[in-house]
């Protein structure tokens, strides 16, 4: 942390002594950008907007090198991305390990039809992102926040842009977009981009790079003018990615004797196998040496960028997805539609064990090393699987007021069907070769957890009324009805016979609600404000778990109460907007590991913090931007047990040991984050070219990974710093952009999972990117 406090420091004083530099030319303007957004389903500024949002236009997205999902967490405040996969905004995410909607939904063009966060952000006009509850104006459910993400619309004369971006580790993004007028009434925009290259991580093992990425993704977007009152969208897309992505990261465990590895704390060695299921199976059911130790040497680099696995990963993930969306004004009110359908689907595969061993068996013998590879060898070779696949049809109509008197309101239906299956499998010499010994059929040579035939139904009833009590008094009052149905069948085959598929169904009905008011005083030391409060609530529905025990788990149900102001300060210079929130959290859906086997439970929380967001513009040359926010969260009584806990079983039959988690802190929620930036732009040379140099620097504190809240649950503050310095040249639509992220190359881990007491509870380690650095080149046309 010194290093990067260090630099940061030394990075914004650089820009500080260039202050008092003489500008080429003086009309270089850096003014604040007057954002509209359609947060709350019309256009708006979002300084009128009476919610807490943070917004990035195509611009700021830019600016601040906002490239995906992994990028833009460090830009919104208690915001954090879980395991690099979901989002998680005041502590309230997805922490099921079940097929439930995220509590944190993304819409694409006002569908729900989902952003994979593998996808990059490419060809985006903007994006919102909306915290807290938002299910009086959104059609599927959210309990932490929603992330609206709206992509470019064709232009009405041709013309597009090429990039070109090379960088350290090999990497090539190469993107392009055209927009096509097609007469007076249409207009197509085609956009893509690929993506390649190298890995951030060594396998020492195998003499290859993983972490790698091979994905493209690309768009169509057709609008229809039919008349000054209505328009049409249609967007079709398609994402594929065939990598070595990391599903799991770095391995760390501290040997202990008994449990495998020590609860207490993290290292670098390899789990002791001892007294762990599969080395009892190994001696019992393989060719096992006498005395041997499957983990004895070991590797396990000290390095957290290097591993030691004998199979590398691999990652394979596809979508496509469209939408539609028709708007008729019919003058005092507008119709709008919004069709949606996404398929997506998965197979993420690894080394289940994360080493290499130098373990040997006397003798070679035949085994599954995988779903489709059988092998014979001394070796000992194990691997795990994680698939899932599914389909999502929604469908969205809305109701919206323009009337000129003191009361509006939007009115809104929305219908979804989901399908689903997938799972978790994993393939172990031992356990095929035991299971083969009791006569069992193959389906049971390996440990699954499947989910299959998953289907999901959902409508609701939803809207909003706006009341003006007086000309600068606003009263909002919004109700939302929900009915939904999950189904389907799971199984769990741990160690034990192939048993049955069990049926589960799942049945609720909610009615929520929000009550807001929005005052916008006239006062005399700001330019513009606005004052607002809230109580509201969000809803997500219950589930299915692939566990027979506890086959499903109940809804999840957030109260928010909120307060917050917008001000407009220093004639437009200035912008300060903060909020203040405590949730009331029943019901929280918590995932856990245990005995082989994912549960998902329910828990009470409380919650509460505070966020400001503030943009200041100096002069004609400096911008600056900065965010600041806190949090606090604690867990209700609930007891659970732990696979951690040292008392815990050391077999899938010694009865369970419970702890009582009554005031931890929920998982990935930091008590502080702060994130600044400043840039400085001014023209250069006799020409049409500016110049902008920018810093951009995040700190979070420290976390939990986990609800248990044991020392190696937690991970620690880190910080990032990203610089970069771009020349533009507007009249001719040139632009080059020297970067550098991650600038003190800080190993920043953002999630530790457990694994399982059958390879001895060693835990995985996800990090974000090293320091990386390249050139981006475009060309406007």
């Amino acid at each position: 942390m010194r290093s990067y406090r260090s630099v940061a420091i030394a990075a914004v004083s650089t820009i500080a002594l260039m202050a008092g530099a003489p500008a080429a030319v003086a009309d270089t303007a850096n003014e604040l950008e007057e954002l509209v957004v359609t947060a709350q389903k019309r256009e708006q500024n979002l300084q009128d907007v009476p919610i807490a949002v943070s917004a990035f236009s195509e611009a700021a997205l830019d600016r601040v090198q906002i490239e995906d999902a992994t990028d833009i967490q460090l830009s919104i405040p208690n915001a954090v991305l879980t395991g690099n996969d979901r989002f998680t905004l005041r502590g309230v995410g997805n922490n099921a390990l079940a097929g439930v909607d995220p509590g944190v939904p993304t819409f694409v063009n006002g569908a729900a039809i989902g952003y994979p966060p593998q996808n990059e952000f490419f060809d985006i006009a903007r994006i919102e992102v909306l915290r807290g509850p938002q299910g009086t104006l959104y059609g599927r459910n959210t309990t932490g926040g929603a992330i609206n993400i709206i992509t470019r619309k064709p232009g009405t004369e041709f013309g597009g842009e090429v990039s070109v971006q090379a960088g350290n580790y090999d990497n090539i993004r190469l993107g392009a977009a055209v927009d096509l007028p097609l007469g007076s009434v249409a207009a197509l925009r085609l956009a893509g981009y690929s993506l390649d290259r190298d890995g951030y991580t060594r396998n020492v093992a195998t003499g290859h790079d993983v972490d790698g990425r091979d994905q493209w993704g690309a768009r169509g977007s057709l609008v229809f003018n039919l008349g000054e009152k209505t328009d049409a969208t249609l967007m079709l897309s398609r994402f594929e990615e065939d990598s070595s992505r990391a599903r799991e990261g770095k391995r760390l465990c501290k040997a202990h004797p008994v449990l495998g590895c020590d609860p207490r704390v993290l290292g670098f060695d390899s789990p002791d196998a001892n007294t762990t299921i599969l080395q009892t199976l190994a001696r019992a059911f393989t060719p096992f040496p006498a005395g041997g130790n499957i983990y004895a040497g070991a590797p396990n680099p000290t390095d957290l960028r290097a591993i030691a696995a004998d199979t590398d990963p691999t990652y394979e993930a596809a979508q496509t997805a469209a939408s539609f969306e028709f708007n008729h004004d019919f003058g005092p009110i507008t119709l709008s539609a919004v069709l949606g359908y996404s398929k997506f689907s998965t197979e993420q595969n690894t080394d289940w064990d994360s080493a290499d061993l130098p373990f040997r068996f006397t003798r070679p013998i035949t085994y599954f090393k995988d779903r489709d590879t059988q092998v014979t060898t001394d070796r000992l070779l194990t691997t795990d699987s994680f698939t899932g696949r599914g389909t999502t049809k929604t469908g969205e109509l809305r109701l919206a007021s323009q009337f000129e008197g003191r009361f509006n309101f939007l009115v809104g239906y929305f219908g979804a069907q989901g399908t689903n299956s997938g799972g978790f499998e994993t393939w172990h010499p031992a356990i095929e070769l035991f299971q083969r010994a009791l006569g069992r059929p193959q389906e049971a040579w390996r440990v699954s957890t499947l989910t299959r035939n998953g289907k999901s139904e959902t409508w609701a009833l939803f809207g909003e009324s706006y009341f003006e009590v007086t000309p600068d008094l606003r009263l909002t009052v919004g109700a939302r009805y929900t009915e939904e149905e999950r189904s389907g069948e799971s199984r769990s085959i741990v160690l034990s016979p192939v048993g049955p598929w069990v049926y589960a169904k799942f049945e609720g009905q909610k009615t929520t609600y929000k009550v807001a008011l929005d005052w916008t005083p006239d006062l005399a030391f700001t330019d513009k404000t606005l004052v607002y409060g809230s109580v509201s609530t969000g809803y997500k529905g219950g589930g299915q778990n692939a566990n027979a025990s506890a086959p499903t788990f109940g809804p999840e149900t957030v109260t928010a109460y909120e307060v917050g102001t917008k001000n407009v300060l220093m004639d437009g210079a200035l912008q300060a907007n903060v909020t203040a929130f405590y949730y009331d959290y029943t019901g929280l859906q918590l995932g856990q590991r245990i005995n082989g086997g994912v549960v998902t439970r329910n828990a009470d929380a409380t919650i509460y913090g505070l966020e400001g967001e503030f943009a200041y513009s100096l002069g004609e040359h400096w911008l600056f931007d900065a965010n600041i926010s806190h949090l606090h969260t604690s867990i209700g009584t609930f007891l659970s047990e732990d696979a951690a806990n040292p008392a815990q079983s050391l077999t899938a039959t010694t009865p369970t040991v419970r702890v009582n988690l009554k005031g931890n802190e929920l998982p990935h929620s930091p008590g502080f984050k702060v994130k600044a930036g400043a840039q400085y732009q001014t023209a250069i040379g006799a020409g049409d070219w500016t110049a902008t140099f920018r810093v951009d620097a995040t700190w979070q504190d420290s976390y939990f990974a986990r609800e248990y809240n044991t020392p190696t649950d937690r991970i620690d503050s880190w910080g990032v710093v990203d610089l970069q310095v771009r020349f533009d040249n507007d009249p001719k639509g040139l632009s080059a952009r020297v970067f550098v992220k991650n600038l003190t190359n800080d190993d920043n881990i953002t999630n530790i999972i457990i694994e399982d007491a059958l390879i001895g509870r060693y835990r995985n380690a996800r990090l974000l990117e090293p320091r990386t650095y390249g050139v981006i080149v475009q060309k406007r046309f």
